[in-house]
């Protein structure tokens, strides 16, 4: 398998068992974030997370697991990609905050905001029913 971030630095000191999964899972190492802070001053939502986008990510790489699952960020991640765009490195960012989402979620962790996991579910199953986003059923969905 050919990796995704090929200058990344050798993966056998990794402590962090998180880090070492978005590794394996999405081909992204987490190690490369050097705290430019790009994603974060481009994040059109920042100002309602609890901790930043790179925040997030130094807490991969030192292994707080809590932070990085228990951080309402993910959940609130409108995933716009624009942090991935902004990331010097190549970061997919988004993933990574869709994957903590999907860890969380698999670990029996819940949103503080029961209805930021609601809405993305029933995002998810209008995508999977109609290939894309579909507003109109979405809406429904959602009684709004």
């Amino acid at each position: 398998m050919e990796e995704k971030n090929a200058t990344a630095p050798a993966l056998q000191g990794i402590n962090s068992k998180l880090a070492r999964r978005v590794m394996d899972e999405l081909g992204q190492n987490v190690y490369l974030c050097y705290q430019c802070v790009k994603c974060t001053s481009g994040c059109p939502v920042g100002e309602f997370f609890d901790w930043q986008p790179h925040q997030v990510m130094r807490a991969l790489q030192l292994g707080e697991e809590e932070i990085a699952l228990h951080s309402e960020t993910p959940w609130l991640c409108a995933s716009c990609q624009t942090c991935t765009t902004r990331c010097p490195q190549g970061l997919d960012v988004t993933a990574i905050m869709e994957f903590l989402t999907r860890e969380a979620q698999s670990r029996g962790i819940k949103a503080e905001v029961p209805e930021v996991a609601i809405f993305n579910q029933a995002f998810m199953r209008q995508v999977r029913l109609w290939g894309r986003a579909y507003e109109l059923g979405l809406m429904g969905e959602m009684k709004l």
